[in-house]
């Protein structure tokens, strides 16, 4: 499991509401011979990255801010190293069950809080997984504490259960709630700027079947919360039946999603009217593009066989140009019997003087 496997865990989690905002922990642990730092961990502001720690240097390197703030440095990497000692414990309690004791043996962890549309402190949410597999979920606020691990190792028993709870309540939700703050703050300007989507709705023949393909297609968003719609006919369309729907980043700060259904020739007879919808954050209204099939299959043939008359007809127009343009100029006959030539020269007329002399003396 690598990072890019950790990154889709994250994505889904990441600001589950509009609005909201959230500071997460990627870290990964691995026990074995690897090129990589025995222990990671990269810092998000929602999708943007803001620090790194590792175990090559076991210091807090700001992604944004040159000149942090020393205390603040400190503390990050005070919790950093807490979160490494409690993932290689728990990392060599699972070697046995994983049969990883001789090979490389990955832990992953994806921890972080959230601040709500309305600036209320949200939940802090701490996601495992080992070796690929899910190890559960543990969700904390200031009203409940849930902890649900899929294996006996994890279980943790009152004593410890309540001093996890002390420490969360007391020291990790304050300062990730205060760090995710502060870094609003710094990065007001790029987590929060909206930037409108484009919306298209692509129709091309379809390589499988005798009918079309259509794409429903919004890009270069932000904030990454879309609400993408394929409706037929005003209704939507069942989302067993659509191809994609998996968010993707541009590399510029902004997103992607698109929504592929595939139509067959009969409901292209039928003509129904598609619409592709959407709602995003910077727009007041939705954004609706429609297409309408044409009539059938000998419709679209038409189109090829129009074109191609257009483009002999085209090709007719200049050969009857050039024709013209070179009768002009090779010489017209007149009602005398001469021809009249734009580029004759002095010599060629000489010649013709004679000859018409010659013919009149005989």
């Amino acid at each position: 499991m690598n990072f890019y496997t950790l990154f889709l865990i994250y994505l889904p989690i990441v600001n589950a509401g509009k609005s909201s905002h959230s500071l997460w922990g990627l870290a990964t642990h691995v026990l074995g011979e690897t090129e990589f730092p025995e222990f990671c961990v990269l810092w998000m502001l929602d999708d943007v990255q803001v620090g790194y720690y590792d175990s090559n240097s076991w210091r807090f390197i700001s992604r944004t801010d040159e000149n942090i703030d020393e205390e603040y440095s400190k503390t990050v990497q005070g919790a950093s190293w807490d979160v490494y000692l409690s993932m290689r414990k728990r990392s060599s309690l699972l070697q046995h069950r994983f049969n990883s004791t001789t090979g490389i043996f990955v832990h992953q962890r994806l921890i972080g809080c959230e601040l709500e549309d309305n600036e209320k402190q949200g939940q802090l949410m701490i996601k495992e997984a080992f070796n690929g597999i899910d190890g559960g979920v543990l969700n904390f606020n200031k009203l409940q504490y849930n902890y649900h691990p899929k294996w006996p190792e994890l279980e943790f028993n009152q004593q410890r259960t309540q001093y996890i709870q002390m420490g969360l309540d007391k020291v990790y939700l304050p300062i990730c709630i205060k760090s995710l703050k502060d870094y609003l703050k710094k990065e007001e300007k790029l987590v929060m700027r909206k930037v409108r989507p484009r919306v298209r709705l692509i129709s091309k023949e379809s390589t499988d079947t005798e009918g079309a393909k259509i794409t429903c297609l919004a890009f270069g968003f932000y904030p990454r919360h879309i609400n993408l719609t394929l409706l037929r006919d005003g209704q939507p369309v069942a989302e067993h039946e659509l191809k994609g729907g998996q968010l993707l980043p541009n590399g510029d700060w902004t997103y992607q999603l698109r929504k592929s259904l595939t139509i067959t020739v009969q409901e292209l007879r039928e003509r129904p009217n598609y619409t592709c919808t959407a709602n995003h954050i910077s727009m007041d209204n939705k954004l609706d593009v429609s297409w309408v099939p044409d009539t059938g299959p000998d419709s679209a043939s038409i189109i090829p066989v129009v074109l191609v008359m257009a483009v002999v007809l085209i090709l007719i127009g200049i050969l009857v140009v050039i024709g013209m343009w070179k009768w002009k100029h090779a010489g017209v006959p007149t009602f005398s019997g001469h021809i009249y030539s734009a580029a004759k020269d002095t010599e060629t007329e000489k010649s013709n003087s004679s000859l018409e002399t010659e013919s009149t003396d005989s």
